[in-house]
């Protein structure tokens, strides 16, 4: 079973910082050309912890709810 956590970190054009993770490799790495080729810098993160790092807005894109409300086009 693979363990590791698909996350990436970006600044959005709200100035917040942003932290996605995701189900699948394929996705992250989807959202990550989308974020890059509007001109912002994106990074993929080993790890996140809510009690312990820094972020304005973490979602789990996991989650159908998290999918259904986060909107990649609104903070890029």
């Amino acid at each position: 079973m693979n363990n590791d956590r698909k996350l990436i970190k970006f600044n959005a054009s709200t100035g917040f910082s942003v932290v996605l993770e995701f189900g699948n490799t394929e996705e992250k790495i989807a959202y990550e050309e989308k974020i890059k080729n509007a001109g912002f810098e994106c990074e993929t993160i080993n790890d996140f912890n809510l009690n312990f790092d820094k972020a304005d807005l973490f979602m789990d894109m996991r989650s159908p709810e998290c999918r259904e409300q986060f909107d990649l086009d609104d903070w890029i």
